[in-house]
């Protein structure tokens, strides 16, 4: 499969889509993605119904998505060709309604969407950290600080979404702006990493950076953190 042919070919097919050779999305967003994604396999491709709130600490991932569910999302090498993949995707239900809407992905949408899906959020503290950052932006403050003490308290917790956790309910207490302050800053991390240019706020500073474990011992990665 030619990844360069798809990514033109998809382009071609949605006008302004924005993203990479595997992730493309739609260009009104705020602070969710839509789209599709692309899974690229030794013997093929899965394709992705493309959900993403940027917002998300651990950074990008399929968690919020879901596979087509014609042909289970899957296409062999060399069983279609590239134009014939690409039309395969835009006839799909999933499709036109991550591009048919006049409207972009909303953060009541996104929180709706969860709410009607509890797996996303079973046996996932870091999932329920990011659902928890949505209910803040949406102004739900109580709502979110109780998961948020009810998360500081679970042992599953990664070392990671601790030190988010408790560094998200130290923004809660110093006011909403504080809040949406350090969750734009995630925001432009993850439009970063995706490539995606982010107009005057590219060259702005970055407080924030991801925590991850290296040889057992939390550390802060990427080129963003202080």
């Amino acid at each position: 499969m030619n990844k360069r042919l798809l990514s033109r070919l998809m382009r071609e097919r949605v006008s302004g889509l924005q993203g990479s050779d595997r992730y493309f999305f739609r260009s009104d967003f705020e602070y969710v993605l839509r789209g599709i994604a692309f899974e690229y396999t030794p013997g093929g491709l899965y394709i992705w119904d493309f959900r993403f709130p940027l917002f998300e600490f651990f950074g990008l991932n399929l968690s919020y998505s879901d596979r087509l569910y014609e042909r289970s999302g899957y296409i062999k090498k060399g069983e279609m060709s590239e134009e014939d993949i690409v039309g395969f995707i835009m006839s799909s239900p999933e499709a036109r309604g991550a591009f048919g809407s006049d409207k972009p992905e909303t953060m009541l949408d996104f929180i709706r969407f969860v709410d009607f899906k509890p797996s996303v959020l079973a046996g996932s503290t870091s999932a329920r950290l990011t659902y928890a950052s949505a209910l803040l932006l949406s102004g739900q403050d109580s709502r979110a600080a109780i998961m948020l003490d009810e998360l500081q308290n679970n042992p599953a917790m990664t070392k990671h979404d601790v030190v988010n956790c408790t560094l998200l309910r130290t923004k809660l207490r110093q006011g909403p702006a504080e809040v949406r302050a350090l969750l734009d800053q995630v925001r432009r991390v993850n439009l970063r990493e995706l490539g995606v240019a982010i107009g005057d706020d590219d060259n702005a500073p970055i407080e924030w950076a991801r925590w991850v474990v290296k040889n057992g011992a939390l550390t802060q990665t990427g080129p963003f953190g202080v």
